[in-house]
């Protein structure tokens, strides 16, 4: 009991005391009393020295009593009244005791220290509900800024071509979402080249990760994931395939400072960009591969046709005019060799050549593949199988990029370049030929340029017939194809220009470059 509870003992006891002196006060006042009435019958006798004896106790009595209820006071104010106190300030200050030391062992201690305790786990518990609430509102902030982001880049991806424009400003977006310090996208050279975009694109800089290694091999890789030191600090580096079930499209990259660490939640964002970046790309190439398909399909059959009648009644045709010929030789005197007759019948017959001859070409051009990379693969296929084959060197400067050219604008394109070289290879002579082609104000200009021969002064390629193929495929294409002296008037220059039909018309502005605006216009 005294250990358990002090205080309460030790005012116990001083009230016990109190209670005595008290006791001794009414004891004494009761013996005074009695010797008072004794003193008043004899007042000489020894009950009046005993009175003032015992008054003189009372004194003494009365002066302990009230310093002991003074001291009593004093101390149960100190300990239930200023402790208390203190303990309540510390409580609601949340100090924890850090303003006065609690050593003692009373129950007043142990209410302080208990109190402090609560007041510690208090002052806990609200830092830690500050810090939840900090991490659930920049989670909320993460989340809207990452839905925003999903929502333009699905509107982007479903209402545009994957031109360099469009896929540099969702990279450029999502560095902002991201707080990155670039976003990057690696392009396989099949897809890149069918697209007509480069196959390396970042924002606001490419990621460095790109110099080091090679998309694909990165991408067959599963990614990768490091935290690198460059010149300008640390950096945290991820890269996640885009990919797909139908193949392998490239790989993107995240590059941020080394403070920011990628938490699962960054993780999944660029996980679904990138599967995004796949189901858009997917989608675009198989869409350009049905479509090309489908005019190869329809082109085919328009050769089998041709070849099933009119290339048959030409042979057919050629087959009886010489057969003519002979009669006529035979059996008609008068048709001497160098007659009127034998010449209109040569006549015939060369046109049914030059017919039979135009009719395979078109044969040959209709059943023309084109690969997997679009135009300017199949252009570098063509240069490279006749370069080969004739010996001339051939350069290729092709800067059309992302302009917008239909399956049937791109196989006119192919046939008059291919025209054009064998042209070279066949009349010009020439040890070196170069293909230009760019988009000059949405206009698309080729130029195919040799050091041969030329052409005859004021001849225009009139009588050629590969000149003639290729002023009808312009005409279709709404162009205009020129012959004429090469640069310092060497060689020749076919020069074709036609605007695309998908292409912007001739007063659309051009494009802003601002991010926002890109989002707003349709491509």
């Amino acid at each position: 009991m005294l250990k358990r509870y002090p205080l309460l003992s030790r005012l116990s006891l001083m009230l016990s005391c109190l209670a005595s002196l008290c006791a001794a006060l009414f004891l004494s006042a009761g013996a005074a009393g009695r010797l008072e009435a004794a003193a008043r019958a004899a007042p000489t006798s020894l009950a009046a020295s005993r009175l003032a004896g015992i008054e003189l106790m009372e004194i003494v009595l009365a002066l302990a009593f009230l310093i002991g209820c003074a001291i009593t006071l004093r101390i149960a104010h100190r300990a239930l009244a200023q402790r208390t106190d203190c303990a309540l300030a510390r409580l609601a200050a949340h100090t924890g005791g850090a303003d006065v030391p609690v050593g003692g062992t009373d129950e007043i201690d142990r209410l302080v220290r208990a109190l402090d305790g609560v007041s510690a786990q208090l002052a806990c518990r609200v830092a830690d509900s500050e810090r939840l609430s900090r991490n659930a509102h920049e989670q909320e902030r993460f989340a809207t800024r990452s839905l925003e982001f999903i929502y333009r880049a699905c509107t982007c991806l479903a209402e545009n071509n994957a031109s360099t424009q469009w896929l540099s400003a969702l990279l450029e977006d999502m560095a902002d979402c991201l707080h990155a310090r670039s976003c990057s996208l690696g392009l396989l050279t099949p897809l890149a080249e069918s697209l007509g975009v480069p196959t390396r694109l970042g924002a606001p800089r490419l990621a460095s990760l790109l110099d080091e290694f090679d998309a694909e091999t990165l991408a067959r890789k599963g990614g990768l994931r490091r935290q690198a030191t460059h010149a300008d600090g640390e950096r945290v580096e991820l890269a996640v395939p885009v990919r797909d079930a139908d193949g392998i499209y490239g790989i993107l990259v995240v590059e941020a400072r080394s403070d920011m660490l990628f938490e699962s939640r960054y993780s999944r964002l660029v996980d679904a960009v990138a599967s995004l970046f796949a189901l858009s790309l997917g989608s675009l190439q198989r869409t350009q591969r049905r479509r090309r398909l489908a005019l190869m399909d329809e082109r085919n059959a328009i050769a089998g046709e041709l070849h099933d009648s009119l290339a048959q009644a030409l042979s057919y045709m050629k087959l009886q005019i010489a057969r003519l010929q002979l009669e006529i030789g035979r059996s008609c005197g008068a048709c001497a060799p160098g007659g009127k007759v034998l010449e209109i019948s040569g006549d015939i017959k060369t046109g049914l050549d030059s017919a039979y001859r135009h009719l395979r070409e078109l044969l040959s051009a209709f059943r023309t593949s084109m690969p997997p990379g679009g135009l300017q693969q199949a252009i570098r296929e063509v240069v490279e199988e006749l370069s080969a084959r004739a010996g001339t060197e051939i350069g290729l400067d092709y800067r059309l990029g992302d302009t917008p050219l239909s399956v049937n604008e791109e196989f006119h394109l192919l046939q008059i370049v291919r025209e054009a070289l064998t042209n070279v290879i066949r009349h010009a002579r020439a040890g070196h030929a170069l293909i230009r082609l760019d988009c000059e104000a949405g206009v698309v200009v080729v130029q195919v340029d040799d050091d041969g021969r030329g052409m005859a002064a004021g001849s225009g390629g009139e009588g050629h017939h590969g000149v003639s193929i290729m002023q009808d495929r312009a005409r279709q294409l709404a162009g205009t194809l020129k012959l004429q002296p090469g640069p310092g008037g060497r060689g020749t220059r076919v020069e074709l220009c036609f605007r695309p039909r998908a292409g912007p018309p001739p007063s659309s502005p051009p494009f802003d470059t601002d991010r926002d605006t890109a989002h707003a216009q349709p491509h």
